[in-house]
């Protein structure tokens, strides 16, 4: 039997994916700075003082849109990266699935991979974000390979966030250029995979 409490539980959560789901559509549309938290209540179709009961600010809905993308694409990656082994064929894994899920959700990634501690610098949810993006890298590259045996001169955190930066830009600027997918695909892991190249080679002769 359904109580009141479950009820509310049940509004509570329709209310939360309708705001989610049209902050998401406006941050695309419209961009951060030109989207307010009353046009976001409006577009999910509920009164502006819902809006503030499942968010604290704009800052804060922002950050959840960006985990929500973060979350649909780790478990893509996850998904495509299985039973892929080598760090060339797993980079290229990682960049085929960014660009179809941006191909597939066009402006979500350019909206949501904007940098969340610019804009909420004090906020540790957007930091924690941040630091996150370094995940998708391990996933790609494996983190055994920086961190076996015998240890490594690198620090995994500094180049994930260095390579998923340089990452992210080369497929905007491809996208906006309209750049053969499999020869900017090349192009980047040939640089990525060249960085790594000493110490790749190194492990192989251990």
């Amino acid at each position: 039997m359904l109580t009141q409490g479950d009820g509310q539980a049940r509004r509570r959560k329709v209310s939360n994916k309708k705001l989610l789901e049209a902050a998401r559509r406006l941050f695309v549309d419209n961009g951060y700075d030109a989207t307010r938290p009353q046009d976001i209540a409006r577009a999910a179709g509920v009164a502006n003082g819902t809006f503030y009961r499942h968010f604290q600010d704009k800052e804060a809905v922002f950050l959840a849109f960006a985990e929500q993308v973060q979350d649909e694409l780790a478990v893509r990656f996850e998904e495509h990266l299985e039973g892929v082994i080598g760090l060339r064929a797993r980079l290229e894994v990682i960049l085929r699935t960014m660009i179809k899920y941006g191909s597939e959700h066009s402006g979500v990634l350019q909206a949501a991979f904007l940098d969340p501690v610019m804009i909420a610098p004090n906020n540790d949810d957007a930091w924690r974000i941040y630091d996150r993006i370094s995940d998708f890298l391990s996933l790609a590259i494996g983190a055994e390979f920086l961190s076996g045996s015998g240890g490594s001169e690198w620090s995994l955190s500094l180049l994930s966030q260095g390579i998923s930066g340089f990452m992210r830009h080369a497929m905007i600027f491809a996208g906006r250029k309209q750049l053969d997918v499999d020869e900017v695909i090349e192009e980047v892991v040939n640089f990525i995979e060249r960085g790594f190249g000493d110490e790749a080679s190194r492990r192989r002769a251990r």
